[in-house]
């Protein structure tokens, strides 16, 4: 998309691929490897994956006892799943030279949903489905996609029958329903033709939400049981889009993102984060007390009262930290958490107010050459831990 910048370094490109930055980088320059410096806080509750380096991408917990969260290891799939006391890394298949998954969905303990993509043998992306049935994970059926590249990146299901995966295909958004045993393509135009959906939130069968960025402004499409549509949705600044939604009831929504002032050139004004909401009616913007610069990517409501942000900001030094907000229904406030110095957060999920787990990648070390790893960081009610 062009009037959203992509230089940025070769770790996030592979981001990217899974629709997790790629579309939601404003800001320029300044994004690109930030210098660091202190010692890192490692994590204790984290797990680099067999290759040594990881990144958790997304997490759905379905109990307080089961959640998944997925990403990469290398070139694999990551999936770890937590019980209720600590994480352990899950055997998961692989296709093509490179795989990633960037979204899933848990219903039960029996039964998720992971999307996201692979490079086929002549080097073009391909969407990558995985299943699991309560004691392995497979190779689901992939959507009928149209020809060119395509990459799922998020994924919401009321049920094992019925669940609704976002992306992106070629230079347009791209949206699939499930209904237990076959993908459909969902037709749906963008104002610019040029969209790209990144995060999608289904609180029944009848009512789910997509989230997005259309050639520069934000892109917001909604489901209404029979048909999907896109509905106008703020655009602060010259540039804007959104990353995440969380819709506890279908009146009532909230989405994350990012915006710019700038021009869209190499020294264009970094970006601030964007909160949009949804009362049943219209999308609004709304005020939130982050850094002048940050990003968010996902967001996780229990209800129209509670919510949890997850993104990364540069703090004095020009390192990146962990991002947490928390919404009371009346105004942000951003929460203290045990970031490293070098950290960045992509996916959280809540399944109560005392349990909400929040992953993403850190960097072990603070100069040289950085490997980075899983980072999980867990919310009892009262704090943020690792």
């Amino acid at each position: 998309m062009r009037a959203l910048d992509m230089r940025m370094p070769k770790r996030r490109r592979r981001l990217a691929g899974v629709g997790v930055l790629g579309a939601l980088v404003i800001g320029l320059g300044w994004f690109l490897a930030p210098s660091a410096s202190g010692a890192a806080g490692l994590p204790t509750e984290s797990d680099a994956g067999p290759s040594g380096e990881a990144t958790l991408v997304a997490v759905s917990c379905a109990s307080a006892r089961w959640c998944v969260a997925v990403g990469y290891s290398g070139l694999d799939t990551l999936i770890e799943s937590w019980n209720g006391s600590g994480w352990t890394v899950s055997p998961s298949p692989d296709r093509g030279a490179t795989s990633s998954l960037g979204g899933v969905a848990c219903v039960s303990t029996r039964w998720c949903l992971a999307v996201g993509s692979y490079k086929d043998r002549a080097g073009v992306s391909r969407a990558l489905v995985e299943i699991w049935n309560g004691s392995s994970w497979s190779i689901g059926a992939s959507p009928g996609l149209r020809a060119g590249a395509v990459s799922l990146s998020g994924v919401s299901c009321v049920s094992a029958r019925l669940c609704a995966a976002v992306g992106g295909a070629g230079t347009g958004s791209l949206m699939e329903s499930w209904n237990g045993s076959t993908w459909t393509a969902v037709a749906t135009q963008t104002p610019s033709g040029r969209g790209n959906l990144n995060g999608v939130s289904c609180s029944s069968p009848g009512s789910c939400v997509a989230v997005g960025n259309d050639g520069g402004r934000t892109l917001v499409a909604s489901w209404n049981g029979t048909r999907w549509s896109t509905v106008p949705s703020p655009t602060p600044g010259r540039w804007g889009g959104l990353a995440g939604v969380s819709c506890p009831s279908a009146r009532s929504c909230l989405a994350v993102g990012n915006y710019s002032t700038g021009t869209g050139s190499g020294s264009s004004t970094p970006p601030g984060t964007l909160v949009e909401s949804y009362n049943g009616t219209t999308w609004s913007v709304v005020p939130d007390p982050t850094p002048p610069v940050a990003l968010l990517f996902a967001v996780s409501c229990l209800s129209a009262s509670f919510c949890q942000a997850v993104g990364e900001y540069p703090d004095t030094s020009g390192s990146f930290r962990a991002l947490i907000q928390h919404w009371n229904g009346h105004a942000w406030s951003v929460e203290p958490n045990p970031s490293p110095p070098v950290a960045y957060l992509y996916g959280v999920s809540c399944v109560s107010a005392r349990l909400c787990q929040a992953v993403g990648e850190f960097a072990p070390s603070t100069s040289g050459a950085r490997s980075y790893r899983a980072l999980i960081e867990s919310w009892n009610g009262r704090a943020w831990s690792t």
